[in-house]
């Protein structure tokens, strides 16, 4: 659309502003949302001279269908198209043969992008962006919060309604967490402007009248407008244009023909024939579509076309000026000629070395000769994708089940392995819906126990582990079926119904996992003896859940391959935490996600997340904790992996309630109900015992109470929650003996006091069972032999809870003698939860004790006070301070071993406590505040 954008004045002011905040530093995505011809495209070509005009970089591009099929083509080729040129994108030229992972290469991208945007704001847009392909769309869902706090502003268009694809899935996801831009129609003010400058004079009530059956669409008008002219159907006298002769055209489709039929035969029939592709293209492949021997020959007939505005030149090549102009000349083409023009430009494809899913789309489109030749081809492409881009080849196989038909004897092994993509894609219903389709059929036993699998996988991916076990049990039960597929059915199995409380099961299965996959599939096997380690883990087991975990690590080092990609060392921290073995247990931490990185295991991530806000609790980090927590939550919502969320958010409730802010706790369960309410399934103890200790922090102790039966009468088979918080079983005492049940009180204890047998190596559990008795017998020796176990756990925040039992218990009896030694303990207490940032548990203590020693915690000496911003926590304030020296999160994050998900969730509260929104001005504020 040549000369100045009409009707759109509010848009643009708001993308101005949004260019001009770029400029000024600050980052931010815009999601347009139009049907097909309202003016998309024109609203992103002006953002962009907007931007240059602001010297901001742009990197634009459209997305095509074909895309689906080439990971990161979408992102990668707006990058090396960037404007002005540069050479920080270059290495996108290779990325297919990059060696790394997805997830690595959108690190990679994140770093590059940062780095860039260190030095020159920039602007990404997307036009058709539903049509990203799935590594591109995964990386915006990554990079549009992650490069938040730099100037870089997206731009992504879409039709109204986004196409159940990776990419319509994310601006889906995008809109949903910001205020989207839907285009409406052209009022009849605008209208009328669109049409004195598209035909260079006022017009009168003719013209009106008839462009009032366009709706309103841009496209519309205009071709209409183009139609008339064409014709000679618009005249001009004394400036004003009025419309004359009859059988005007009123629809679109009609508009374009009349347009076409204006031009030569030849040139007609040069626009048919290249409608059939769906890219840009050179005259050499619509000379070919054309049967011409010579390319010159159509330079005249490309002047004619593109003069009449139906096709227009790109950086790309030739391209139709709209989809609607491109759909409404390939309906023109009778069904004879479309599969002789799709059979061309099969061949064409080939040649040219074009994705073989796109070659497939000619040939099934080309008659039935071709449609059997590409359902081989698109089930060889989604083999090859299927790492990459699980969804784009699931997508791919479905397409080849709509060309086969329901009753060709290839159709069973084909839905085995479409079913098995879509659990790798979590598309769970459209999994289950086609695996219930083939199972009423009759299959062999092997085809049969396949299809199971990636139903049980599809499952067990969306948390819903109860039909994971079911369809996993259902495979294990054919009579024979391959020995690698019976090893991942019982892995699956085993995790399943771990999660379903069903130990023992859970325990028998990972061992034959782990006995059957150690020679014929040993992912399954080390995934088979991780679920072991969470059983053994699970019931105190200590040493074993380690042994378990350790064997599974060993196996994955020294096969490699997809054992690696099961990540172990997950497993293998959360053992060393419940050991006391920080040091090691962040050794593994650190290894993993490193490992994880490298070979770009996204699933993986927010697990790594959950695993180090543990340790970090158990530290006393409170505010790190919070923030790899926080980061994880995210992470797992980028990826769809809503299952994982539920815990990180469970963890993100008891934080909120140990740093005194109950009403975001209140915040967040509600977050975790609404998973829950889908049908995923988590452990007691990260889910029931989260909304317990909130209502513990309210006040409501009965209600707290009322939630944990299962726990208390569990608690000596399976003593998780003791393991993974040695703090918690005095409090779980306390708690059963206020509302009146002694016997769940000693059952709390009895089950500390097994864990501490079972595992006299661990000083914690040592500290939780004389912490436990302390509190159930009123013993003070025990209390105090709690507080010298707990100091030697290095666990702060047991430690003071067990130092404010023995002082409040001293109180209570008057055992003290004078107050100092209470206060002694009170105060090492309180200074432990300031030290922790747990500011609810040091509220709960002075408001006990503190009104009984008349003490509070002490403000530091002045010369100990911090000056450098002091709202910040002592978590935040590193970050602030290098990000303000310019760094990159990504800098950040190596120079303080976080990962660039936990900086970025610092970024964000530091943004907000200081009630700034760019790294600009933080660099401002920290130059003002602390270097004077």
């Amino acid at each position: 659309m040549s000369g100045p954008i009409v009707g759109r004045a509010r848009e643009l002011a708001v993308l101005h502003q949004a260019l001009d905040d770029t400029k000024d530093g600050r980052g931010g995505c815009h999601v347009i949302f139009g049907p097909p011809g309202i003016g998309k495209s024109r609203l992103l070509l002006a953002a962009g001279d907007h931007a240059d005009e602001r010297d901001i970089a742009v990197a634009a591009r459209e997305a095509f269908r074909h895309d689906l099929a080439a990971p990161l083509v979408t992102l990668a080729g707006a990058l090396r198209a960037c404007s002005p040129p540069t050479g920080d994108f270059a290495w996108l030229s290779g990325v297919d043969d990059h060696p790394t992972g997805n997830y690595a290469k959108i690190h990679r991208l994140r770093d590059s992008l940062e780095r860039f945007a260190a030095a020159q704001p920039l602007l990404i847009v997307i036009d058709d962006a539903h049509w990203m392909d799935e590594l591109s769309a995964l990386a915006v869902r990554e990079l549009v919060p992650a490069l938040a706090s730099f100037p870089v502003r997206w731009l992504l268009a879409s039709r109204t309604q986004p196409a159940d694809t990776p990419g319509g899935q994310t601006l889906s996801w995008l809109s949903q967490r910001g205020t989207p831009i839907h285009l409406d129609v052209l009022d009849d003010e605008a209208t009328e402007r669109l049409c004195v400058e598209r035909i260079g004079a006022r017009v009168d009530n003719t013209v009106l009248a008839l462009v009032a059956g366009c709706g309103g669409f841009p496209l519309r008008i205009e071709q209409l407008l183009d139609a008339l002219l064409a014709t000679r159907q618009i005249m001009v006298a004394d400036g004003i244009a009025t419309v004359v002769g009859e059988d005007l055209p009123s629809s679109f489709v009609a508009t374009v023909r009349e347009i076409v039929g204006s031009l030569s035969a030849d040139a007609q029939r040069l626009l048919r024939s290249v409608s059939v592709l769906d890219r840009p293209f050179d005259i050499e492949s619509g000379a070919r579509l054309m049967g011409s021997q010579d390319p010159a020959e159509l330079f005249g007939l490309i002047d004619e076309v593109t003069t009449s505005g139906l096709l227009v030149e790109d950086q790309d090549g030739l391209v139709f000026r709209h989809a609607l102009v491109h759909q409404a000349v390939q309906n023109s083409l009778g069904n004879s000629q479309a599969q002789l023009l799709h059979g061309k430009a099969a061949v064409l494809a080939r040649e040219r070395g074009r994705p073989t899913a796109e070659i497939a789309g000619h040939l099934l489109r080309s008659g039935r000769v071709g449609a059997g030749a590409a359902v081989e081809m698109l089930r060889g492409t989604a083999a090859g994708v299927a790492a990459t881009a699980p969804a784009t080849a699931a997508d791919l196989m479905l397409q080849a089940l709509q060309a086969i038909g329901e009753h060709d004897p290839a159709r069973p092994a084909i839905i085995a392995d479409t079913v098995g993509l879509l659990a790798s894609a979590g598309r769970v219903s459209k999994a289950h819906e086609l695996g219930i389709e083939a199972l009423r059929a009759e299959l062999d036993p092997a085809t049969r126990a396949t299809i199971q699998l990636g139903l049980a996988e599809a499952f067990k991916h969306a948390g819903q582990n109860a039909k994971a076990a079911e369809f996993a049990e259902d495979g294990l039960n054919q009579p024979k079926i391959a020995e690698d597929v019976r090893a991942r059915l019982h892995a699956v199995r085993a995790h399943a119904t771990f999660y379903l409380d069903d130990l023992t099961a859970a325990d028998a299965a990972g061992a034959e996992a782990a006995r059957i996959g150690r020679e014929h599939e040993p992912g399954a096997a080390v995934f088979g003896l991780t679920a072991r380690s969470l059983v053994a883990g699970a019931e105190g087991r200590l040493d074993e859940a380690l042994g378990h975990a350790s064997r599974a690590t060993e196996l994955a080092d020294t096969v490699r391959g997809p054992a690696l990609h099961r990540h172990p060392r997950i497993w293998l921290a959360n053992a060393l935490i419940a050991l006391d073995r920080f040091d090691e247990a962040e050794q593994a931490l650190r290894r993993g996600r490193q490992e994880s990185d490298a070979l770009g295991t996204a699933w993986a991530q927010p697990l790594w997340h959950y695993h180090w806000a543990a340790l970090l609790t158990a530290r006393g980090r409170l505010d790190d904790a919070v923030a790899e927590a926080d980061a994880g939550v995210t992470t797992a919502e980028q990826l769809t992996a809503y299952q994982l969320a539920v815990p990180l958010l469970g963890t993100l409730v008891k934080l909120a309630v140990l740093r005194g802010d109950p009403d975001q706790g209140r915040g967040l369960l509600e977050r975790m109900r609404e998973l829950l309410g889908t049908g995923i399934t988590a452990a007691p103890e990260d889910v029931i015992w989260p909304e317990a200790t909130l209502l513990l922090a309210e006040g409501a102790t009965r209600e707290a109470f009322a939630l944990l039966p299962g726990l208390y009468d569990t608690a000596v088979e399976r003593p998780t929650l003791i393991v993974q918080h040695p703090g918690i079983a005095a409090t779980l005492v306390r708690l059963a003996t206020a509302v009146g049940d002694p016997g769940r009180a000693e059952a709390i204890a009895a089950s500390a006091a097994g864990l501490a047998r079972r595992n006299p190596q661990s000083h914690a559990a040592a500290g939780a069972a004389e912490h436990a008795m302390g509190v159930l017998g009123r013993d003070p020796r025990r209390l105090q032999a709690a507080v010298q176990r707990f100091r030697l756990s290095r666990r702060p925040l047991a430690l003071a809870a067990a130092l404010a039992d023995a002082a409040e218990l001293a109180r209570a009896t008057g055992t003290a003698g004078d107050r100092a030694g209470v206060r002694g303990w009170y105060d090492e207490a309180l200074g432990l939860c300031a030290s922790a940032g747990a500011h609810g548990l040091r509220q709960r203590l002075e408001s006990g004790l503190g009104a009984w020693l008349g003490a509070v915690l002490p403000e530091p000496p002045p010369d100990q006070r911090e000056t450098c911003l002091p709202s910040l926590s002592p978590a935040e304030r590193p970050v602030a301070l290098l990000v303000a020296q310019g760094m990159t999160n990504i800098v950040v994050a190596r120079q303080l071993n976080l990962s660039p998900h936990t900086v970025d969730s610092h970024l964000r509260k530091i943004f907000m406590k200081l009630d700034i929104r760019s790294r600009v001005e933080l660099a401002a504020l920290v130059a003002r505040e602390c270097h004077g």
